[in-house]
């Protein structure tokens, strides 16, 4: 099984919880450093040739509509490759250069938003902004101060609404002393999910190293076409209006799961009866099962319920299957529901699977062609239903999205694959309860961050069974060397 990521439900959740101001508190631990960052150039980059004519409009999908009018930031750090004789001026060029070429192929990522059903293609380029900073990427790195992140994406866009004729795509690239250098990455949640991201950084990388990219595929348009008529009252935030009213004091923690740990808790999940476990099920469960018992022992052993909103990735689930180059957003939530007696693997990843299997290649379809709207309303209702249902019956809502397996360690400029690439990024001053897992450099661990009230995660981050095949806020440089506790 193969999840999505950070979906629009998901930034629809931290969109309002920050517009509206619900939080008490988020507190991720962090070593408080004096770490100023210096901005060098900001300037637009171009497409390398003119968009045609006809190409000047983009409309947006039905599904393209149900995203937030919002920004979504990435960031990603890169060590300097000593293999490779290149100067900080000179990489930089390269990444524009490569930019503009790529910009041919994802012309609208160059244009600017009309409103929330099109975009204006008119070639004014993405923002791009170069930055230095004079501390060692190796230094901050040994205990990363998550407070600057946003220091490292273009115009700290972690939280930003977006506006008529803001731009698509902003980028900042910022340089370590050492030759390290991060990519902060915004862009407009409306014409790109997980999967269409990657993609766009895959070609760019691809395009910087070989000159030339796979072309993306922007026939969503064409299969879910948009309706002005899609009712506002579905959206997945405001069937969460009631849970984001809720003000507690939440702390955050990196749980990271190892290869060899990984193995084991897929094999003990085999000897239980799961058909072939995956990582991210495996990781998910044992979550879940630790959150669920530190909740239900709050609330002095009462049976606890829970929900879990997800998304699925539609690509795959189609028939034929869409490419893994279409742009958009092409996923749906799902929301996953579980109780305290359902803490063992098997009944916790039959649950998910059994929440996924209706969305298969006839769902897909009926949400295609002119018929689309009134399918997807149809699913959007049982979906606020079940929200609605479970607010009242006071079940733990736990947002769980999933990066696994999405390419985000191969984007590779010519100069290396990436050293890191946090998760955290969507959810800095969050208040919600939040699984997000991402793969390890390795690809074959995972990095699980959650949030969590405190009084809970105090629980969660001490628990046994947890700690016995996770270790927890490990710096990223010990990653992959950590030996097995097994």
């Amino acid at each position: 099984m193969k999840l999505s990521t950070c979906t629009s439900f998901t930034f629809q959740i931290f969109m309002c919880l920050y517009n509206r101001h619900y939080i008490v508190s988020s507190i991720w631990q962090v070593e408080k450093r004096t770490m100023e960052i210096e901005i060098i150039s900001r300037e637009n980059i171009k497409p390398s040739s003119p968009t045609p004519t006809h190409l000047r409009t983009h409309v947006l999908s039905l599904l393209d509509q149900l995203a937030p009018p919002a920004y979504h930031s990435a960031l990603i750090f890169y060590s300097a490759n000593k293999a490779v004789s290149i100067s900080n001026s000179q990489r930089s060029q390269v990444l524009k250069q490569s930019l503009s070429r790529t910009l041919t192929l994802y012309y609208p990522l160059a244009g600017r938003n009309i409103d929330n059903f099109s975009i204006d293609c008119n070639d004014e380029g993405i923002s791009y902004t170069v930055a230095k900073v004079g501390c060692k990427l190796c230094d901050y790195l040994k205990q990363p101060d998550f407070s600057k992140f946003p220091k490292f994406v273009p115009e700290e866009l972690i939280h930003c609404e977006m506006t008529p004729g803001c731009h698509v795509v902003k980028i900042q690239e910022t340089m370590f002393a050492c030759g390290g250098f991060a990519l902060g990455i915004g862009t407009t949640h409306n014409i790109i999910d997980v999967t269409s991201f990657m993609a766009f950084l895959n070609a760019w990388g691809s395009m910087a190293r070989e000159g030339a990219a796979l072309s993306p595929d922007f026939s969503s348009s064409y299969i879910f076409p948009q309706n002005k008529s899609l009712p506002l009252d579905l959206t997945a935030s405001t069937s969460m209006t009631r849970f984001l009213q809720e003000k507690s004091t939440f702390v955050g923690r990196r749980f990271v799961f190892e290869g060899p740990m990984l193995n084991y808790l897929k094999s003990k999940a085999t000897r239980l009866g799961v058909q072939k476990p995956t990582r991210a099920e495996v990781v998910v469960a044992l979550l879940f099962k630790c959150i669920i018992s530190a909740s239900k022992a709050k609330s002095g052993g009462k049976k606890k319920s829970a929900l879990l909103p997800t998304s699925v990735n539609l690509r795959g689930r189609a028939a034929p299957k869409f490419p893994e180059t279409s742009m958009g957003n092409i996923l749906l939530i799902a929301p996953i529901k579980a109780n305290s007696e359902e803490t063992d693997a098997r009944s916790f990843v039959s649950r998910m699977r059994d929440t996924f299997s209706p969305m298969n290649g006839d769902f897909v379809k009926s949400l295609q062609g002119e018929q689309g709207l009134k399918s997807l309303c149809e699913y959007l209702r049982r979906v606020g239903e079940s929200y609605s249902n479970g607010i009242s019956n006071g079940d733990e809502i736990i947002v769980f999205t999933s990066w696994c397996n999405s390419g985000m360690y191969s984007v590779d400029f010519g100069w290396g694959k990436p050293l890191w690439y946090p998760a955290c990024v969507p959810a800095l001053g969050i208040s919600a309860s939040v699984i997000q897992l991402v793969d390890t450099r390795s690809g074959d661990g995972i990095e699980a961050w959650v949030s969590l009230e405190e009084e809970i995660m105090g629980v969660v981050e001490r628990d046994k069974e947890l700690l016995s095949v996770a270790s927890v806020d490990p710096s990223p440089l010990e990653i992959g060397s950590l030996k097995s506790k097994l």
